[in-house]
């Protein structure tokens, strides 16, 4: 059983202040919302702090959470779902009680480096975001033998009605390394559960490492991230063929870094693809000049 005095956000606090809850709520309200909601500042600590400088002038105010700041297992996630309800408006669920009309459906890799919310602060909307995650971040699924569009991507995208699908891809993908690895000759040693989800991959990857697009003389990373980005073309390719997506949907492909691997800010989601534009001239035509620099291609 977890130790319940593990708390470094404290729990043992079953109410709030008038004070307390009226700075929570200028802290909302301010538009620091979605810092909170992504874990990024400790609410409680805020009001902690600016109570706390009555007794000395000198105390600094609350430092930004990191993730040493909540225990594992959980009493950590307990800390987080605190601090995630204290930071919700009272009003944040009130149109969304009985039906979600999220206008983009994403799917993007299970990767715990991978912000699904975060990216695009799907936090700050309530039902902006209908959000399947796979390892690969496919919109792929093989059903009875056939490549069909995944259920879950679909539902998002035909059933909720979203207007726009994407699909993330991220430098540096677990899973499209071990497909590079079965494509180069090595054996998929995996449980049949994870082995169904690479064999989808193989074959992409395979036609990208035989195609003019990738590199391969180059480091091995060099070449993942390639076709990372190979990969994102191919779903969107898949989804622009079926007859299962509807033609008005808009669809976009990008690559999220997390390690810097375009040269540019961390964390940033790099567009690739336009409804099956890749052209980089192209897509930067459709963005205003101030996101030119969110277009780029590792690709040939």
């Amino acid at each position: 059983m977890p130790d319940s005095s593990e708390t470094d956000v404290d729990l043992r606090h079953t109410g709030e202040t008038d004070e307390r809850e009226t700075t929570r709520r200028k802290f909302v309200q301010s538009g620091a919302m979605g810092l909170a909601m992504l874990g990024v500042w400790d609410i409680s600590g805020v009001a902690d702090a600016k109570t706390t400088q009555r007794s000395s002038i000198n105390t600094p105010l609350q430092r930004p959470v990191n993730k040493y700041s909540f225990s594992n297992g959980l009493i950590g996630l307990l800390q987080r779902n605190q601090m995630w309800t204290n930071a919700l408006p009272d009003d944040y669920f009130s149109d969304v009680q009985n039906s979600q009309e999220p206008s983009v459906t994403t799917v993007c890799c299970s990767d715990s480096r991978v912000s699904q919310e975060g990216m695009f602060l799907g936090s700050l909307g309530v039902d902006f975001l209908f959000k399947p995650s796979n390892i690969g971040n496919k919109a792929i699924s093989v059903v009875d033998g056939e490549r069909v569009v995944d259920g879950d991507f679909l539902y998002g995208l035909e059933k909720a009605d979203s207007e726009n699908g994407v699909v993330v891809g991220h430098t540096d993908c677990g899973a499209i390394t071990a497909a590079y690895e079965v494509a180069t000759g090595k054996q998929l040693n995996e449980p049949p559960g994870i082995r169904q989800e690479l064999e989808v991959l193989v074959d992409i990857v395979d036609d990208g490492l035989k195609s003019d697009l990738v590199n391969t003389e180059t480091k091995d990373l060099e070449v993942i991230n390639q076709l990372v980005e190979y990969n994102v073309h191919r779903q969107i390719q898949f989804l622009l063929d079926s007859d299962a997506v509807s033609e008005e949907r808009n669809l976009y492909g990008f690559v999220y870094d997390f390690q810097g691997a375009y040269e540019g800010m961390r964390g940033r989601t790099y567009l690739v693809n336009i409804d099956g534009e890749t052209d980089q001239c192209q897509l930067k035509q459709q963005v205003p000049n101030r996101y030119k620099m969110f277009v780029q291609s590792k690709l040939q």
